[in-house]
């Protein structure tokens, strides 16, 4: 029991560390990949919501501790991001197939990218700060290639999880015989 947490732990602080330390510094845009939302999703996919909650908190604590806005913005977006994925898989997306794994991790890429850039506009609008980067171009260009770039990721996990398991459909449809 508590290897099982003690490891989890350790994984989540080694996920955090690789969001903030190496894909924050890549260049030409990749540094907008999200790899702990990506992760986050489909660890949601593959158990169940207690551990997808545990990984939210623990994930969003770990990158609030290096994050310069308020403490909790993380953690708030995170968990929020899981509950609303949860209820997207388990009321609208009923298989596992690729197509529902894409639609759900741009649904959860575009709902905590927008909670995320509510979140840090009122901080910046309650501390008197420039609040009018939630509103250029620049922002939400930034904000799109994160979206395909999850993407890309996600079908690439996808075939590989599925590869090594068949926990996931391949098809949108299942044939009946």
């Amino acid at each position: 029991m508590y290897s099982k947490v003690l490891i989890n732990i350790i994984l989540m602080l080694s996920l955090a560390m690789i969001q903030i330390s190496f894909i924050a510094g890549l260049p030409a845009g990749l540094n907008n990949f999200n790899l702990v939302l990506v992760v986050l999703v489909f660890i949601l996919i593959l158990t169940d919501l207690n551990l997808a909650a545990w990984w939210a908190i623990g994930l969003g604590f770990f990158l609030d501790i290096f994050s310069f806005s308020a403490f909790g913005v993380n953690l708030l977006c995170l968990s929020a991001t899981a509950v609303i994925a949860y209820f997207l898989l388990n009321n609208f997306f009923t298989n596992r197939s690729l197509y529902s794994i894409a639609a759900l991790v741009s649904l959860s890429t575009v709902f905590h990218e927008v909670f995320l850039a509510s979140l840090l506009f009122l901080e910046n609008f309650f501390l008197k700060l420039d609040a009018n980067s939630v509103f250029n171009a620049v922002f939400w260009s930034s904000k799109l290639s994160q979206l395909i770039l999850n993407l890309i990721f996600s079908l690439v996990l996808f075939y590989l999880i599925n590869f090594v398991s068949r926990k996931f459909k391949p098809a949108f449809l299942v044939k009946r015989k």
